[in-house]
């Protein structure tokens, strides 16, 4: 099967090793975003796609968007192309352009659809408390991730599970699914099968808004916001005006008479913070312009004791 992949981010990585390593699938050409400026001196930085196929001395162009005179640019596409295989791609996928290969634009979604449509499903898998997600490789329409399902895989969500870990998980279950997808397409036992719309729930992009720790919640949905938003938009929180990112905490029990945001212990582990249910152990921060360092040296640093607050 000769295939053009539509990749970006490190999430990608596992099911183009896959395709590539497979005897019975050729990786026509990778379509991948533009160099963009990352890191806070704004140098210039390659996808992880792009790096992949350099490395490997497979085709790769850069469109800004897919459209006919980026595709017609494409030699990849001047023969016949078996399926488009998208994964965690930025681009919008025209029509036109799905219907062009033998089996369309097959994507690779990190949820078991109808569950967690949208741009952030791992996040909300674990800010969520799910105990099992999965992956889900489907068919591409003209609504995000409402199109008919091929395949699925569950994949257990982990008690102490980060969206990073998770993740790595759902990238390696992936790689395989999308395989067995591609070989089930060209047998002819795999089939689309519609969702069932009325089951859908959403998987809203991350905010300001949602990072912000809400010290009146209960430190255990607290916990799942810290875990699930690291380590690519850490939660965060404000101390003495300045913001603090909170890269990794845990739920200890606390006195219900303490105020929610105020520092009720201190020790060499953790910075231990009053919730509206139970206290959240702060383990490792980074301030704002700073490396992150365990909380301990934070609360050195800025002369903190037990009675201060966090907004």
């Amino acid at each position: 099967m000769r295939v053009i992949a539509v990749a970006t981010p490190a999430f990608a990585l596992p099911t183009l090793d896959a395709l590539h390593g497979a005897d019975d699938v050729a990786v026509a050409a990778v379509l991948t975003n533009p160099d963009r400026p990352r890191g806070r001196g704004l140098e210039r930085g390659a996808p992880a796609a792009k790096e992949w196929a350099l490395g490997r001395d497979v085709a790769f162009h850069q469109p800004e968007k897919l459209t006919r005179e980026a595709v017609a640019g494409c030699p990849a596409f001047g023969s016949p192309v078996d399926a488009l295989v998208v994964v965690a791609s930025a681009f919008y996928i025209p029509t036109w352009l799905r219907e062009l290969p033998r089996f369309g634009a097959v994507n690779l979604h990190p949820s078991l659809l109808p569950a967690l449509r949208g741009p952030a499903p791992v996040n909300w898998a674990v800010i969520n408390g799910l105990a099992e997600t999965g992956v889900t490789t489907m068919l591409l329409a003209d609504e995000m991730d409402a199109g008919d399902v091929l395949l699925q895989l569950p994949v257990a969500v982990d008690a102490r599970e980060t969206a990073g870990s998770l993740a790595a998980k759902l990238a390696d279950a992936g790689a395989g699914l999308m395989l067995d997808t591609l070989r089930g397409l060209d047998a002819g036992t795999v089939t689309p099968i519609p969702q069932d719309h009325a089951r859908a729930t959403h998987a809203p992009k991350i905010n300001a808004e949602i990072r912000a720790l809400d010290w009146t919640r209960p430190a255990e949905e607290l916990d799942r916001l810290v875990r699930g938003l690291y380590p690519d938009a850490p939660a965060r929180a404000s101390f003495g005006g300045d913001m603090v990112q909170v890269l990794a905490a845990e739920p200890v029990p606390a006195a219900p008479a303490a105020e929610p945001g105020s520092v009720i212990a201190i020790s060499e582990e953790a910075v231990v913070v009053a919730c509206g249910a139970g206290a959240l152990a702060l383990k490792r921060l980074k301030p704002a312009g700073r490396a992150e360092m365990a909380a301990h040296a934070f609360a050195v640093g800025r002369r903190l004791a037990v009675g201060g607050r966090f907004d």
